[in-house]
């Protein structure tokens, strides 16, 4: 974290033609120096892009999806033995230390896209439009610093783009870190757009940011001895998610997930990717390929293809402790979560001729991991038009927030903020009526869960755990559901004993940042531990 004398500006080709194509895609790269930029409309825009740009990067190590699926109980790294990509390896066994791929990209592209920010933020320029990139990039530097501080604890607060030779980033206490999300957020609220159109969807909206806020508010709240009163806050920022006329709970729980259903009517708020960048040659792969990479490392291994999907390498795969955990009436989001030997091979084959027949070589996957399923949420379909080499421009953006999170975040803070229990149960069976369900009028909410289960339910808040973890599977949230509600050591304990749970609820800063600094970033928080 160095002073930087230039800055890099991406050039925005915005497309109108899909929905599911990225307005991230970019031109080459443009070298500018910094006191000759910033003076258009046009330039500014460019830098709003450049500060979105980081939240694709990191490949496999740094994408929370991975990140937060293989550090829980829900998935295991895969790949072709226990030697393959031994830093997520480490990562889900929680034997990581300091130098580890993930500590590394983590933290950097973060920090980049804080520094990207900030040269938005803090530039002179002012007009009617760039206002709105400005909130665009609070939203940003919240999201940004957000992330760094689940994933490794309190952390340093970056507002500004250049810092004398001997200053010294220190990690700030969780209260400071929280104070910069929260005022970024609030002020962004104020300014941004309702809604973009086609040719900008992915851009931050007013619900991005109540929806994050309220997001942000819940992990306040469980770090601070659950404090009822900021539950009670954030349900104020979901609820007018919930209530947007924007969005929609769809009635086919399949759909969230299928072929180019990027940006539907549950998307809050997603990192675009992209099947059109272009990319072929593999320099610099993970901070320049606007496709989902990781997808590639996420596909089956050891399987030729058929008419709908693509094989690729063989990690993230859903684990035993994930598929048993669904309810009999899970069908559709069980199904949804993971593919099958059936799936891709015996129901594939049924009534096709021999010659069409697939072979899924599940011999070489690592045998310690591989149970029987490969992630599905997140496939390589075929069913999109490719730019470029095909592992580089892959499908599948990131759903960061969408609308069945917030619900099930709004019925949260009604059973753990000032209590309203009929209308937390009213949030939970809105989610079940139409994702387990589709839609019908007669289903089971949780009443009868309650009712049908009370091995597994002793309360309305232990349906919800549930509920979260099925609804979000495969989707990054729930390693950081576990930590911030205080799960994780009991959890994670029953599967990986003996792990040192004052370390390893965060992972450390990498070895090179800490000398970067000085030494005076340290490998892991002083700060007690929430819960």
């Amino acid at each position: 974290m160095k002073q930087i004398q230039y800055i890099f500006i991406f050039v925005v080709l915005i497309l109108a033609a899909s929905c599911s194509d990225s307005f991230l895609e970019t031109d080459p790269v443009n070298r500018s120096t910094e006191d000759k930029f910033y003076q258009t409309d046009a330039q500014m825009f460019a830098a709003l892009i450049a500060a979105y740009d980081p939240l694709q990067w990191g490949g496999m190590p740094a994408s929370f999806v991975p990140f937060g699926e293989i550090r829980s109980d829900n998935m295991k790294t895969g790949g072709g033995g226990e030697g393959d990509q031994p830093d997520m390896q480490a990562i889900e066994s929680f034997t990581n230390n300091s130098v580890n791929e993930a500590s590394d990209k983590i933290w950097s592209k973060n920090y980049t896209g804080i520094y990207r920010t900030n040269l938005v933020i803090n530039s002179p320029y002012e007009s009617e439009v760039t206002a709105v990139y400005k909130a665009e990039a609070q939203f940003l530097r919240a999201w940004y610093h957000f992330d760094l501080l689940r994933t490794y604890g309190p952390c340093p607060v970056v507002t500004e783009t250049i810092f004398a030779e001997d200053h010294k980033f220190v990690r700030e206490d969780r209260a400071t870190v929280n104070a910069l999300i929260i005022s970024d957020l609030k002020e962004a609220i104020e300014k941004l757009e309702d809604k973009h159109g086609d040719a900008n969807v992915g851009r931050a909206t007013i619900a991005s940011a109540q929806a994050l806020l309220g997001k942000v508010l819940i992990y306040k709240a469980d770090w601070d001895n659950d404090n009822a009163q900021t539950f009670d806050e954030a349900a104020t920022y979901l609820r007018k998610v919930v209530d947007n006329d924007n969005y929609s709970l769809v009635t086919d729980y399949s759909e969230l997930f299928a072929p180019k259903a990027e940006n539907n009517s549950e998307s809050i708020f997603e990192i675009q990717r992209t099947t059109k960048g272009g990319k072929s040659n593999w320099s610099n792969v993970d901070q320049t390929t606007e496709g989902n990479f990781w997808a590639q490392f996420s596909g089956p291994r050891g399987y030729p293809g058929n008419e709908f999907i693509d094989g690729g390498w063989g990690f993230l795969l859903p684990q035993n402790e994930l598929m048993d955990a669904f309810l009999p009436d899970d069908v559709d989001r069980k199904a949804a979560v993971s593919w099958t030997y059936d799936d891709l091979v015996t129901d594939y084959n049924e009534g096709r001729p021999e010659e069409e027949h697939v072979i899924w070589q599940i011999d070489q996957y690592n045998q310690v991991d591989f149970v029987g399923y490969a992630q599905r949420k997140y496939s390589l379909w075929k069913e999109y038009d490719y730019v470029g080499g095909l592992a580089l421009n892959r499908p599948g953006s990131e759903r960061v927030i969408r609308l069945a999170d917030v619900y099930l975040m709004l019925a949260e803070c009604k059973l753990r903020g000032t209590a309203d229990v009929g209308t937390a149960k009213d949030l939970i069976n809105e989610v079940r009526k139409n994702h387990v369900y589709k839609g019908a009028d007669v289903y089971d909410g949780v009443d009868e869960l309650l009712t049908k289960y009370p091995e597994r339910f002793n309360s309305v808040l232990d349906v919800l755990w549930y509920e979260r973890r099925v609804e979000l599977a495969g989707e990054g949230d729930r390693w950081y559901d576990l930590v911030r509600s205080g799960r994780a050591p009991s959890v994670m304990g029953a599967i990986y004993p003996g792990v040192d749970w004052s370390k390893h609820i965060y992972i450390p800063i990498g070895l090179t940042e800490q000398g970067n600094s000085g030494n005076s970033l340290t490998e892991y928080p002083s700060e007690p531990l929430p819960h």
